[in-house]
């Protein structure tokens, strides 16, 4: 059931060192091509990030930026970064894209008992970003996603969590 999965998904930024198999992984990056796409472009790719050295340069990277009042190391201590990517030459719409595909990744990864977070690259950022990954001028990112086994048991939503005060039927 799938609501299972969207119950159990919650933001995790600790992670154990238990290393995340290349069977899940590859699992994970079906579901994010499976995702809906602007007149279906299946444009998205992905970047599996592993190498710790890797890790610790992108780490860099974000920890410089202004926008965080908070040190991100959690980038460089998770088992495994994936990092969505789109061509913008092939779709009108690469943060839709971009962040239909992520969502199916937490999905899945959650469903597979790991734990992912929504790591936000800045537009200050993602030329850095980019080079560092290579990545070809035409495309672009918005996030990258660790994914990795969860430190603690995090409580799952609840019914507590939903409101029917939010639900307005034909109009406000």
């Amino acid at each position: 059931m799938i609501l299972h999965a969207i119950k159990n998904r919650r933001s995790v930024r600790e992670y154990k060192s238990k290393l995340v198999s290349d069977k899940d992984i590859l699992e994970i990056i079906k579901a994010a091509q499976f995702a809906p796409s602007a007149r279906h472009n299946m444009a998205v790719e992905f970047i599996v990030i592993k190498e710790q050295k890797t890790k610790e340069a992108i780490c860099e990277i974000i920890n410089a930026n202004r926008q965080f009042k908070t040190n991100q190391d959690y980038v460089k201590n998770v088992p495994v970064l994936l990092i969505p990517v789109t061509d913008k030459n092939k779709t009108e719409m690469p943060i839709q894209d971009l962040s239909v595909a992520s969502e199916n990744i937490f999905l899945q990864a959650a469903a597979l008992g790991l734990g992912t977070v929504w790591k936000n690259i800045w537009p200050e950022i993602e030329e850095e970003m980019k080079k560092l990954l290579g990545l070809p001028i035409n495309f672009t990112l918005i996030n990258i996603i660790p994914i990795g086994y969860p430190q603690e048991k995090i409580e799952p939503h609840s019914d507590k969590d939903f409101s029917q005060k939010k639900i307005h039927y034909e109009k406000w």
